[in-house]
């Protein structure tokens, strides 16, 4: 019953997608790879909107299933088909090679998929996400990294999931992988190479180990190479054809390169770029043509760009946020990924080649293959291989900002045609030879000195459910058993503040992993305070003036500086008496003002921060309920070792005017306050904290909470080899 769920999970979502795309591109000539497409991006939308109103589930998604083949029932007409001239059939060799190549790699990548997910990402966020979304029915209301990035093709694996589960979503990325190849040939047709072009440039992207494991996955790498196929060749019947219709269905193709992966926002300039160029070049400007394939894209890219601007008050989010300052994610982490995924690492060129061929350091290989690829400059002569090294150059770029091997991917169809085009028949006969076989798993083995990603094995009795879900998993996956943990020591409804990533796909707790929003960063770095910083300089900044009514009091910074500012803690007097905040107070500040009530929470384990270098000007501020009398403020700080100045000004009837540009600065020691740090945790709403030891990450913080959990206010939970779960007090 399994391995029915699990089949019938996947063939529906297809089904349903073709069914769409057979009602949406009616009486229009296509292929069924672009009837898929379009279907696709229709089922996705419809699922966002079930999600959106809160009725997500197997009912629903059967509705949508009836109500899809109703409609290719009313439209019985058989649509035409589109015919793509056949410039040279492939010869025997070439044919028999790729067909080899295909089927031994297509059953390979087909029991992976059938196979548990196990795959880092795709269990931890790709499919983390979807089994929430299946659960409630509908999108949490949280605010994170990777809920606010779009998820086109994770509304795929909604319905996949909710029938067959993590397998059946799995299964539906692998058939978009399947469907490339006969695109790439009708790509090849379209171009009028010889059709044993197209088969060598297929195969040999089909056998590169990262199209393998990220196709075989719950990822969506392999899906977005498809759609920018669909969309380049959508734009090349329009350029044969000249018939305007093409360009709709190219839009929604483009647009949904974006919804699949935030890099795909480049598909739909290029691809206006490439309407608008034709035209001029044929001197036959089509203005709403080209206006209609824009609204297309754009309808179908607007529910991700409105629901982040919704949810978070950033329309890209989670990216950008200097540009739509917001209170769910600060600007560091941006600079923090940026510098540990940039590209080439200090590599010369020819190294960085190398390592995406076959080094693996960039997180996974294309294939030996591609290290021929300056032969491939010989295509330059010919018109397609221009094109091809153009879209190829352009679709490279977001690899420049982020290194993994699977963002190059939407370039890897283009140069492997670039390539095979450049080559006499027997040289590309040796190519697709040599990269069938360097590629296969057991021959990787051979130079794989960095553990690449990649796939490894061929786990034909957990594919057909003969060794059970679990077992298999227990034994694969040490975040199985972290998961399974979670589910073991928690109970319903809990939540964790975890210090590692977690496999989510494979628990129903709400996990909130220590960098994925504002919130989170924060809550570390209270932990981080009174543990790993608790031996920096901690001081106290007095500021004192004659007794006098004040309506508000502000502290600011004059001049600029490389480090950030930070407040623990504001108090203040008047004369010896201490004044309390009030919740009754407009706090104020800039920039970050959303977290400014740290500065005023009486708990020095929390702060508030710049989260930016120190600029002139910059400030903190407190406007009253009503005026206080007031003669001085203290400033907890660690900023002061940067011999900064601070000024202290008040607010009266005539406006802000300072106190003291002069106050004192005294050393003293930082209290015990691992207990604080655990209670504002608490407070935020987490009962258990995760963390592992170890040498990566977070490991100090776990060392310091190890064996020390009563000093935290904790006690442990529970444990999964290097992990532990500590239960706030």
């Amino acid at each position: 019953m399994i391995l029915i769920s699990i089949l019938f999970g996947a063939f529906f979502v297809l089904a349903v997608a073709w069914a769409l795309g057979s009602v949406c591109l009616y009486r229009l000539a296509v292929p069924r790879t672009i009837t898929l497409a379009v279907g696709a991006a229709a089922e996705s939308e419809l699922v966002f909107a079930m999600l959106l109103a809160g009725a997500a589930n197997r009912i629903t998604f059967a509705l949508l299933g009836v109500a899809s083949v109703a409609l290719v029932w009313l439209l019985r007409t058989r649509a035409p088909r589109l015919q793509d001239t056949v410039k040279a059939p492939a010869d025997r060799v070439t044919f028999w090679l790729a067909a080899a190549a295909l089927a031994s790699y297509g059953a390979l990548y087909l029991v992976n998929a059938m196979a548990p997910e196990v795959e880092p990402d795709a269990a931890g966020y790709h499919l983390g996400l979807v089994s929430e979304y299946v659960r409630l029915g509908r999108f949490p209301t949280r605010v994170g990294f990777y809920e606010m990035m779009p998820q086109g093709l994770e509304m795929l694996f909604v319905p996949a999931f909710a029938f067959g589960r993590h397998s059946a979503a799995k299964l539906v990325h692998f058939a978009f992988l399947l469907a490339t190849v006969p695109l790439l040939l009708r790509i090849g047709r379209r171009l009028q190479l010889p059709d044993r072009i197209a088969w060598t440039a297929a195969a040999v992207y089909f056998c590169a180990p990262v199209a393998g494991v990220s196709g075989a996955s719950a990822y969506n790498d392999a899906a977005l190479v498809f759609f920018v196929l669909a969309t380049f060749y959508l734009l090349l019947v329009w350029r044969d054809t000249c018939d305007a219709r093409y360009l709709v269905p190219a839009g929604v193709t483009a647009g949904f390169c974006y919804a699949i992966k935030m890099p795909g926002v480049l598909v739909l300039p290029l691809a206006l770029a490439f309407v608008i160029f034709g035209m001029v070049e044929t001197r036959t400007i089509r203005k709403r043509a080209v206006l209609r394939m824009a609204a297309a894209g754009l309808l179908v890219m607007a529910p991700w760009v409105g629901r982040a601007l919704i949810m978070s008050g950033n329309p890209v989010a989670p990216l950008f946020n200097g540009i739509f300052p917001n209170s769910h994610f600060h600007t560091s982490i941006e600079k923090q990924l940026a510098g540990g995924l940039g590209s080439l690492r200090n590599m010369p060129l020819w190294s960085a080649a190398y390592q995406l061929a076959m080094g693996g350091r960039f997180g996974g290989i294309v294939g030996p293959v591609f290290l021929a690829l300056p032969l491939g400059l010989l295509a330059l002569r010919r018109r397609p291989g221009r094109l091809c090294w153009l879209a190829a150059a352009l679709l490279a770029l977001p690899w420049f900002w982020n290194s993994g091997t699977r963002f190059m991917m939407p370039a890897l169809p283009f140069l492997a045609l670039s390539l095979v085009m450049a080559l006499p028949k027997p040289a590309a006969w040796f190519c697709l030879a040599a990269q069938a076989v360097a590629c296969w798993p057991q021959v990787v083995d051979r130079y794989d000195y960095v553990h690449i990603w990649r796939l490894r094995d061929f786990p034909w009795r957990a594919a057909l459910r003969i060794e059970s879900e679990d077992h298999y998993l227990w034994r694969q996956s040490d975040d199985y058993k972290i998961a399974q943990m979670l589910e073991r020591d928690t109970k319903p409804g809990e939540r964790i503040f975890s210090l590692i990533a977690v496999a989510t796909a494979y628990t129903d707790r709400e996990v909130l992993q220590f960098w994925h929003s504002a919130q989170a960063e924060q809550l570390t770095d209270s932990l981080r305070v009174v543990s790993i910083y608790r031996s920096e300089p901690f001081f106290e900044v007095r500021a004192a003036w004659p007794l006098q009514p004040i309506s508000g009091l502000r502290i600011r910074l004059p001049r600029a500086d490389p480090a950030e500012w930070s407040i623990h803690d504001i108090m203040l007097f008047s004369g010896e008496y201490r004044i309390y905040n009030s919740p009754q107070w407009r706090l104020r500040a800039w920039p970050n003002v959303w977290e400014a009530p740290l500065a005023f929470d009486e708990n020095e384990a929390t702060r508030w921060r710049t989260w930016q270098p120190m600029r002139a000007g910059m400030y903190l501020q407190a406007e009253f309920d009503h005026a206080q009398m007031l003669s001085g403020a203290v400033m907890t700080s660690q900023t002061p070792i940067f011999h900064v100045p601070f000024e202290f000004y008040a607010r009266g009837r005539e406006g802000w005017r300072l106190l003291t540009d002069r106050p004192e600065v005294a050393l003293r020691p930082l209290p015990d306050l691992r207990a604080a740090a655990a209670k504002a945790i608490r407070d935020a709403g987490f009962r258990y904290i995760l963390a592992a030891t170890g040498n990566e990450g977070n490991a100090p913080l776990a060392a310091a909470m190890e064996g020390h959990a009563a000093e935290w206010g904790m006690e442990k939970a529970g444990y999964a080899g290097r992990v532990s779960l500590y239960r706030i007090h």
